[in-house]
């Protein structure tokens, strides 16, 4: 049966072990596994979980503060020479051993209401945590997007230029098989070779480009930089990606009700103002009710165990002033306690045994203006919250008009870039026949040749500034960040 147990431990190692394997092995990320990845791996979202947890147990805490507390506690001393017996209170001048045992329990019955406001409070306090936590989250998946779009931009900005590359080598060819053939001077197969140089540097610095951009990813990511990555991505039409509103004012009221910052806000507002009904019940008076149980032990007490009588004989007392005469006391008869020689502990501890119940009334007179100066900070609290509320609502109404206006003018410049590209290539075309022929210099095709390649990068770039705006304001929305 052992044997079982360890090939079936030992089969679920191996598993976990692979497994654990091909994440780290994985190289294609689409752009919602990095932000997952950025999520699990981020500080800022870790920091944010603990203030999560940490919230819980404030509120935990404060919950259990209703409850009574209860306390207990033990002493055994040995004591030398003269002192009081604490079981008789009486001096002894001998080596004596005491010890005893206490407990005590009290509970708040009225505290002006601080008790279950301060609940209240942790109670917001640990919403907007975790609202915070949703943010933080939001944060990074909004930062790994953008640096997803940058790496998207770059790779079609790459291609574009190796496309120009190729261009320009496939008329180096044809220009060097008409100059051998003696139609076109050596010139134009020099002009063609300095371009070609121009592109691979072009290429260069696109590949550059390309590679800051994935590293930018990377470490949005927190991902090492060694580590082999790629990206996929469905093919980001302009077409397929269209405004989901034609009004910011509209998406901005939209967002109010789904964006976590806005929500967190409106909870710390609700938070302080918990805390000036905290700072107000500090004027309240307050009710307790207390007790307590306790006993001691000594190893000189002795136990009472009953009276005897003892008959006391006549003494003499003194003398008759004049005569001389004896004078003696009357015998008599007395009662005096008998105690055992063994007064075991059990048997004190439960005849020391005392107990006690108090109800305990606090009324604030004068606290040296410390309740006062607390309710004025409470109240100003509560204002810088409002403020801080009202700072995110007029930030997310600025970024939300932003992401419109740049969305908006993104798609004109495509739409006007996508025209200028249609036009600059049948101008090329043109120019590249009339090149070939000789009827155009290498000046007019390399002048055609650059306003295309410039035309499509920025037809690129619209491209992509219009996607990134629209999807950002599709997160205000309250959707997920996704490129399908």
């Amino acid at each position: 049966m052992k044997f079982k147990n360890t090939i079936i431990l030992g089969l679920g190692l191996l598993f976990s072990v692979n497994l654990a394997r091909g994440q780290e092995s994985q190289t294609t990320f689409t752009l919602e596994e990095c932000i997952n990845y950025a999520w699990e791996n981020n500080l800022s979202v870790r920091n944010n979980q603990l203030s999560q947890l940490s919230n819980e147990i404030a509120l935990k805490q404060s919950k259990m503060a209703l409850l009574p507390s209860l306390s207990a506690n033990g002493s055994v001393g040995k004591s030398f020479g003269r002192s009081i017996d604490p079981v008789s209170n009486s001096f002894v001048s001998r080596d004596f051993t005491t010890g005893g045992f206490s407990a005590s329990s009290s509970v708040t019955l009225y505290g002006g209401g601080v008790l279950r406001n301060t609940i209240k409070q942790n109670e917001l306090n640990l919403e907007a945590s975790e609202f915070d936590l949703e943010k933080a989250k939001n944060d990074i998946g909004l930062q790994v997007a953008t640096n997803f779009l940058n790496v998207l931009l770059n790779k079609e900005q790459l291609e574009n230029v190796k496309y120009q590359r190729e261009i320009t080598a496939a008329q180096l060819d044809r220009t060097k098989k008409q100059v051998q053939a003696g139609a076109l001077p050596m010139t134009n197969q020099l002009d063609l070779e300095s371009q070609l140089a121009s592109n691979e540097v072009q290429v260069i610095n696109a590949e550059n480009a390309l590679n800051l951009a994935t590293l930018s990813l990377k470490q949005s990511m927190q991902m090492s930089a060694d580590v082999v990555f790629e990206i996929s991505a469905p093919e980001v039409a302009i077409e397929d990606v269209k405004l989901a509103m034609e009004d910011p004012s509209r998406i901005f009221q939209v967002a109010l009700d789904n964006q976590p910052d806005v929500k967190s806000s409106e909870l710390g507002i609700a938070s302080s103002d918990m805390g000036v009904r905290i700072s107000k019940g500090a004027f309240l008076p307050s009710l307790s009710l207390s007790g307590s149980i306790s006993t001691n032990y000594s190893d000189q007490a002795r136990q009472l165990v009953g009276t005897q009588s003892i008959n006391v004989p006549a003494q003499q007392i003194g003398f008759v002033q004049g005569s001389n005469d004896a004078v003696f006391s009357n015998p008599s008869t007395q009662t005096v306690p008998v105690y055992s020689d063994i007064y075991s502990a059990t048997d004190q501890f439960n005849d020391n045994l005392g107990q006690s119940l108090r109800v305990n009334l606090n009324i604030p007179i004068f606290s040296r203006y410390s309740n006062s100066a607390n309710l004025q900070r409470a109240e100003i609290n509560k204002q810088r919250a409002e403020i801080q509320a009202q700072t995110v609502k007029n930030t997310l109404r600025q970024n939300i008009e932003s992401a419109y206006n740049s969305a908006i003018a993104a798609l004109k410049s495509y739409e006007a870039s996508e025209k200028r590209v249609a036009a600059l290539e049948e101008s090329f075309r043109a120019t590249e026949q009339s090149y070939n022929v000789g009827s155009a210099n290498f000046v007019d095709y390399q002048v055609a040749n650059n306003n295309l390649f410039a035309a499509r990068t920025d037809l690129v770039r619209a491209k992509f500034e219009y996607v990134f705006r629209a999807k950002i304001l599709d997160f205000y929305l309250g959707n997920p960040i996704t490129l399908d």
